[in-house]
């Protein structure tokens, strides 16, 4: 898997950003703006449980808890026994692909070209936020991207006792 690169703060606009702003002539308009003037304070609410996931402990482990399932999760265990890491990074992974699966990423609209953008920003957040709520755990962010590849952009994280 190859990493993204580089950090969230160096990218720039989502394209269709900059053509909503090229239509409304003014440049000045920051992304507040795009989300006041198209309703996106219910996406906005709703992305936050994406960037700021709630997060569940189970045999010495962190897990979403949107993905996290006991049988799914003692099914891995008895696998591949007590690699408490290697099970996190499993079921902990988020693919930008299936989460937008309703969502065309037509070329036209670009959107397909900034969701590695967007794994970017939520393994930034996520490095920020499970690093706060356990801070006696190291804490492996990893984002990827294989475009050619079955996955697309996919964010997944570990965590190891320190």
């Amino acid at each position: 898997m190859n990493s993204i690169e580089p950090s969230w703060s160096e990218r720039e606009l989502p394209a269709f950003f900059k053509q909503w702003r090229t239509d409304w002539k003014n440049e000045d308009l920051g992304p507040d703006n795009y989300l006041d003037f198209e309703g996106g304070l219910r996406f906005v609410l709703a992305a936050a449980w994406m960037f700021c996931p709630e997060t569940v402990e189970y045999r010495g482990c962190v897990f979403l808890k949107d993905r996290f399932f006991q049988d799914t999760v003692d099914d891995w265990f008895a696998k591949l026994g007590d690699d408490g890491a290697r099970i996190e990074r499993v079921v902990n992974g988020v693919r930008l692909w299936d989460t937008f699966n309703n969502t065309p990423l037509t070329d036209e609209d670009q959107l397909g070209e900034e969701l590695p953008q967007l794994a970017q920003a939520l393994g930034e957040c996520w490095q920020g936020v499970l690093a706060m709520r356990y801070p006696d755990r190291g804490i492996t962010v990893e984002v990827s991207d294989e475009e050619d590849g079955a996955y697309g952009p996919t964010v997944t994280f570990w965590t190891t006792p320190e």
